[in-house]
């Protein structure tokens, strides 16, 4: 369906103000590619999300008629690290908003889904200080599984949030409160990856710090988040 910037197979684009980078990609059904990540605004981030062409042009049906779309999901830092594309073409992001995790949710043309969490937008204070969020996967039912990392006891555990479709944290997930909080070593340590089986079983992989160094870590769950105690 086309070339892709022939000229160089390659394009660049000059977003925000400052740095601006891209963390997670994903590919339409009707060939349309998707880059998220962060933009800055001039006094801070912003969640990035931008839709090409297959012809490696910037889709100017796409978000405010240039295929950018800029959300400022809290007042601080706001970073995308994941993606994932809904069925019927909503798009879901994964990140931070300056200390906590933050999830919003587009519609297929770039506009804020306002039938999530009020908004587009939900944010998530697991910890009450640095929590972190770099993964993200969708169930066969529409609800949004997030991996990252949270905050305790001056340490880090993995940790997994389940949302429903319309935003909410999902109350038959992990403790009652849609978020399974676990410690497997004694240290330091952070999800970055999710990927959900046929049967519903939630699949985890990060790493735990380790006496020496860092060591690669998988964890499975049961569809209710609880661990699968036959892995």
């Amino acid at each position: 369906g086309g070339s892709f910037d022939a000229a160089d197979f390659s394009i660049s684009a000059a977003v925000g103000a400052g740095n601006d980078r891209g963390y997670a990609t994903a590919v339409q059904a009707d060939g349309k590619t998707l880059v998220a990540g962060y933009s800055s605004n001039g006094s801070n981030l912003d969640f990035l999300l931008m839709r090409y062409n297959v012809d490696g042009t910037l889709d100017t049906s796409f978000g405010g008629g240039d295929g950018i779309v800029t959300t400022a999901v809290g007042s601080a830092d706001d970073q995308a690290w994941s993606m994932a594309v809904q069925a019927d073409g909503r798009i879901v992001l994964g990140g931070v908003s300056s200390t906590d995790v933050a999830v919003v949710r587009y519609l297929a043309d770039g506009t804020r889904d306002t039938s999530f969490s009020g908004d587009g937008k939900q944010i998530v204070d697991i910890s009450g200080s640095s929590d972190e969020a770099f993964g993200l996967a969708l169930q066969a039912d529409g609800k949004i599984v997030q991996v990252g990392s949270a905050n305790i006891a001056g340490t880090r555990d993995f940790a997994v949030l389940r949302y429903n479709t319309d935003g909410s944290l999902d109350t038959g997930f992990g403790g009652g409160d849609g978020i399974d909080i676990t410690s497997i070593g004694s240290s330091w340590e952070a999800a970055h990856g999710v990927a959900i089986q046929a049967d519903g079983k939630i699949v985890v992989g990060g790493y735990t710090r380790g006496a020496v160094d860092n060591d690669f870590a998988i964890v499975r769950y049961a569809a209710d988040g609880t661990l699968d105690t036959s892995f």
